[in-house]
């Protein structure tokens, strides 16, 4: 079983009230008794550079740009204190709350997700709104570069307020979902979470407009037989990777159901049903469909996503 396998959690921090729900989420799905090491990451901002050349030039200035930086640094050991003493308050050991403080390099989300990537955390846990909303417009959510510039550490964006510890697995053909599967396992294991394993069948009209086999009934009940040829065996794979990842068989449910034009609503409804808090997708899904590749289902699902985590694998 994996329950006793350390697994690092980076969670960024910037001092924002969103930003603690990274901290009410992991206390949700796994508690103090969890063999976890959370991180907390604060990346400092940093000064505009054409400030930095004047101060060069400017004694006065200078002066005041190093006391800026000083009350930077203040800042950020108080972001990180704060969030350090919320865990200790749910019972987490301060010993295992690693504090992370870091000047910002390139990007902040790039500077997060190259952290995390060195340091092969098992995810980075963030609220998709840690900034103000004019922030977010102007600069670029951090969350969504995120998803986009780390390649290998899975990215959980939260949404909301999360209370279901339940979890969906979006499961098609692909390899990707597979590794989904393997991941929600690992990180699962010894928790209180029961995980549903789901599948919605496409429609052809996802792929073709109605006019061209409307008078075709035939084949709608081609393509359903076929998926459910397919999936099946999957999604027993799937079950089996679970139950020898040490997630009790009576914990974990199969749904394969008739999907829609728009497999990013399908999974959000099943996860709505299920009561789940938390969805899993890969990265990338069936080449065929491209139902979960980053570009298009991830962003929808996203976009439809309220008091839910979505974990991106």
């Amino acid at each position: 079983m994996n329950k006793n396998i350390t697994k690092m959690l980076v969670l960024p921090q910037d001092g924002s009230s969103f930003a603690m729900r990274s901290l009410d989420y992991i206390n949700l799905m796994f508690g103090p008794a969890h063999d976890l090491t959370p991180v907390l990451m604060h990346i400092l901002p940093s000064l505009p550079p054409a400030l930095a050349d004047e101060g060069s030039r400017n004694k006065n200035l200078a002066r005041q740009l190093q006391q800026i930086e000083k009350r930077n640094e203040k800042n950020s050991e108080s972001i990180l204190r704060k969030a350090k003493e919320v865990l200790v308050r749910y019972g987490f050991d301060p010993e295992k709350i690693k504090t992370v403080c870091q000047k910002r390099k390139l990007d902040i989300a790039m500077d997060i997700a190259f952290w995390s990537e060195e340091k092969m955390a098992d995810g980075l846990v963030l609220s998709s709104h840690g900034r103000s909303w004019l922030e977010a417009v102007f600069m670029g959510e951090v969350s969504t570069k995120l998803l986009e510039c780390s390649r290998t550490c899975p990215v959980w964006m939260l949404r909301g307020l999360i209370k279901s510890r339940h979890v969906l697995v979006a499961v098609d053909q692909s390899d990707h979902a597979l590794r989904s599967v393997d991941y929600a396992g690992f990180m699962l294991s010894g928790t209180e979470s029961r995980i549903t394993l789901f599948h919605g069948k496409p429609k052809l009209r996802r792929f073709l407009p109605r006019a061209l086999f409307e008078d075709m009934p035939g084949i709608e009940e081609a393509l359903s037989r076929k998926t459910d040829e397919t999936i099946g065996p999957v999604m027993e794979k799937a079950k089996e990777m679970l139950i020898q990842a040490g997630i009790e068989e009576n914990n974990i449910t199969i749904e394969i159901a008739d999907g829609s034009r728009n497999p990013a609503k399908d999974i959000l409804e099943a996860a709505r049903k299920h009561d789940c808090g938390t969805i899993i997708l890969g990265r990338k899904g069936d080449s065929d469909t491209k139902g979960f590749s980053m570009g298009s289902f991830t962003r929808k699902a996203l976009e439809g996503v309220t008091d839910m985590a979505v974990w991106v694998v």
